[in-house]
């Protein structure tokens, strides 16, 4: 990998974080509504499909 991609993953990585998309505000939502542990299988599946998505 050189140092190009290296800086686009770091910038998209860094926007992702900083902002709150649909991702996050539906993580939000399932946690105020069902709470953090039944939350959590959700989360995984978001890492995981970002995870297929970057692969």
């Amino acid at each position: 990998m050189d140092l190009q991609h290296l800086l686009a993953i770091a910038l998209f990585a860094l926007a992702s974080t900083g902002t709150p998309g649909p991702n996050n505000l539906m993580l939000m939502s399932s946690g105020a509504n069902v709470g953090f542990k039944r939350t959590i299988p959700h989360m995984l599946g978001i890492m995981v499909g970002f995870s297929v998505m970057l692969a």
